[in-house]
């Protein structure tokens, strides 16, 4: 698997979660959502596409002072599988200092995921998709 394809399972995960769920991307004063519902929807979707590897969300980086990336897919119990983090926003702002984020935390030992993606969903029109891959591994 390659950056290309995993960033056309991300956008197609996308897809998929706004036809399931066609109004969760309607951010509004009056559902005042945070991203950590689209961050909980989303990983299902995510989820589906990577049946081998557990997925998790938000889950705490002890080694890391208890940083926390968005969405993870990898094996639990072990950091040999670790494949893919993935940072979510709601709109462009720090989408290069996730990008930067992924290579400086996630990418490092003792962690090292395999690849790292930026996912931006502001609503139906400004959705994006950036995938790196470790170059360390």
């Amino acid at each position: 698997m390659d950056e290309n394809r995993i960033k056309e399972l991300l956008e197609g995960a996308i897809a998929s979660l706004s036809e399931r769920q066609p109004t969760l991307f309607e951010f509004t004063s009056e559902t005042n959502q945070t991203e950590w519902n689209v961050v909980h929807h989303y990983a299902k979707e995510v989820s589906a596409l990577f049946p081998n590897h557990d997925c998790d969300v938000d889950v705490s980086k002890p080694n890391l002072n208890n940083k926390r990336p968005d969405i993870v897919i990898h094996k639990r119990g072990t950091h040999d599988l670790n494949f893919l983090v993935i940072e979510v926003k709601r709109d462009q702002d720090g989408v290069s200092e996730d990008i930067e984020k992924i290579r400086e935390w996630w990418f490092r030992q003792p962690l090292q995921y395999q690849y790292g993606a930026v996912v931006m969903i502001g609503g139906y029109e400004t959705i994006s998709v950036t995938v790196v891959k470790n170059g360390n591994r």
